[in-house]
């Protein structure tokens, strides 16, 4: 077997070079071709034998496994190099490479410099005397600009990071990868033009443009004067005049909320109207943080942020949209952002079924996972089977705390399938750790998990809930719960998903969880016990399949909007993607 391996590459050798007999080639000095010969590099090098440059071509790249492929398929016919080397699209190759930080990355990723280096001492005729050195160095060249074509075109159909590598377990989408037929198709584009085959690379979707745009547009703003605001732990009202709030106005103009008429003048800057607390209130919605009639601590610090800032979060979104899932939307489809804590659900053949709301995810300790699926059911008045850990960490000592704690938050306990009595334990002496009955929480408008669930298969034991408790939706900070995601517009999402849902159905849905109907025959039927309620688990059919993903964007938008909006990094997984692309961090 080792015998073998170490005759590969030999045999590899012997392959490429029978297929490099298939063509004659003569020296520079020999072509006939008259754009040949008036070439820069031929006056140079008059001596140079395409033959020789393919015999020290297969010594250069045969040991690369992207690069072997290639130069079997094309013959070991050099991309950069004819019978005169391509300068013009060497060149073109360097500007476009020099130009990937309009895509949010690093230059450095493609050895654009090392390119442009050896283009020019080529070119500038640096080997004159030296032809066996040229070989070596056309070859060089031969496989760094290829290697780097190969690597952008392939990063931006693909993604230049696997998501799966970065956040191991937590992140179950499946994203595409490059196959064999992808790379079949890429080695003749790129034989035929590589630099069309560059640029039509390049992610064309809208949300990906819009994004290039933007951050071409901060880069016109990062030389502005962006002075701090130093404001400390104050809070401003309407009505209120302080030179912070004329920091605050100025500050808006530059990040475009602001747009005040132009009667206005510096002195009324220094007033928080009405105005100017609309656009606080708009910035606040870009950033992703609840609007407020004050002005605080937490809004300044959002304020204070330069522009590096957000050129930095779209450079790490431009790779997440990069990213190709395989599994598609239905027409149906519900789509969570746990950076936003928001969840959008749509309808392709109905604008109208639209949804927005607000949800509760994980908390740092408790990550929601990032997944794929489709909603399966729903369940009403669901019983809430306590997890193992909330029932030995939370249940149990609050228990021991408050003996009266199981019974009134309607809870029951089980061991070996029988209900047990919480009376009948000694509480004092129960180790929390040691804990091992079941318990669960009987349905109603206390339950954890409000009137109504959403289930969808999936390896993490997570779903969507409603929730009893509503005060979380009203903060900034929504990554509050065990790895659910609380809804705060459950209702309106059972009705997306049943949709076309009757006033009939929805009159029957409430009254099922115990609240009033809405229209008034519901209340008449109702009134004469002939409103039906509906079962507790409503199944999604085949002919009305809900797609589901549950993933992580920190710059994302919204249907028909074309506004960007930002949420905080509460996971910190945009940390990997910086580290991983070469990317300066925002101090």
């Amino acid at each position: 077997m080792k015998h073998i391996c170490r005759s590969l590459p030999i045999l590899l050798l012997i392959i490429l070079t029978v297929c490099c007999k298939k063509k004659e080639h003569t020296k520079i000095s020999e072509s006939e071709k008259k754009e040949v010969i008036q070439s820069k590099f031929a006056k140079n090098y008059p001596d140079f034998d395409f033959k020789v440059l393919q015999d020290s071509l297969l010594v250069t790249v045969y040991s690369d496994s992207i690069l072997t492929p290639y130069y079997i398929t094309t013959e070991n016919t050099p991309a950069w190099i004819h019978d005169t080397l391509d300068v013009k699209n060497l060149n073109r190759l360097v500007e476009i490479l020099n130009s990937v930080n309009e895509h949010g990355l690093n230059p450095d990723l493609f050895s654009a410099t090392y390119i442009k280096s050896i283009t020019d001492s080529i070119d500038s005729g640096s080997y004159i005397n030296k032809i066996d050195t040229l070989y070596s160095r056309i070859a060089t060249l031969e496989k760094v600009a290829t290697k780097a074509a190969i690597k952008y075109i392939s990063g931006m159909k693909y993604g230049f990071l696997n998501p799966k590598k970065l956040y191991g377990t937590d992140y179950d989408i499946t994203i595409a990868t490059p196959d064999s037929a992808f790379y079949a198709n890429l080695y003749d584009e790129i034989k035929k033009d590589p630099i069309e085959a560059m640029l039509n690379s390049q992610p064309t979707d809208h949300i990906y443009l819009r994004l290039r745009e933007e951050y071409h547009l901060l880069e016109g703003k990062k030389e502005e004067n962006f002075k701090k605001i130093e404001s400390g732990n104050a809070t401003f009202k309407v009505g209120d005049k302080n030179k912070h709030i004329s920091a605050i106005a100025e500050r808006l103009i530059m990040t475009g909320e602001y747009l005040p008429d132009s009667t206005s003048t510096d002195s009324t800057h220094n007033k928080l109207n009405n105005e100017l607390l609309a656009a606080i209130n708009t910035f606040r919605r870009h950033n992703s943080y609840p609007e407020e009639l004050e002005v605080g601590k937490l809004t300044i610090d959002a304020l204070n942020r330069p522009f590096e800032y957000y050129q930095e979060k779209i450079c790490i979104n431009m790779e997440r949209y990069r990213w190709k899932r395989t599994k598609s939307k239905h027409n149906k489809h519900i789509e969570v952002n746990v950076a936003s804590a928001m969840l959008l659900a749509d309808q392709a053949d109905n604008d109208s079924l639209s949804l927005i709301s607000r949800v509760c995810v994980g908390s740092i300790r408790n990550k929601t996972p990032l997944l794929q699926s489709d909603i399966s059911y729903i369940n009403l008045n669901p019983y809430w089977n306590v997890p193992r850990s909330i029932a030995q960490n939370e249940v149990v000592i609050l228990q021991k705390k408050d003996p009266t704690y199981i019974e009134r938050h309607n809870m029951k306990l089980f061991k070996g399938g029988k209900e047990v009595d919480p009376s009948s334990i000694d509480w004092k002496e129960v180790n929390p750790s040691k804990f091992s009955y079941i318990i669960r929480q009987e349905p109603g408008g206390g339950n954890s998990l409000g009137l109504v669930k959403f289930m969808f298969n999936n390896a993490f034991s997570v779903y969507l809930h409603d929730t009893p408790s509503k005060a979380a939706f009203g903060r900034k900070n929504r990554a509050v719960s065990h790895g659910c995601i609380r809804v705060q517009k459950p209702f309106d999402l059972v009705f997306f998903c049943t949709a076309p849902a009757t006033e009939l159905f929805k009159d029957q849905f409430y009254h099922s969880i115990d609240k009033t109907p809405i229209s008034e025959k519901g209340k008449k039927l109702l009134k004469e016990d002939k409103l039906k309620k509906l079962p507790n688990i409503i199944n999604i059919d085949k002919e009305n399949q809900i797609s589901l993903f549950i993933d992580y964007y920190t710059v994302y938008m919204y249907p028909n909007d074309s506004a960007l909006y930002y949420a905080d990094d509460v996971y910190e997984y945009d940390t990997p993607i910086l580290t991983e692309l070469g990317l300066n961090k925002y101090p």
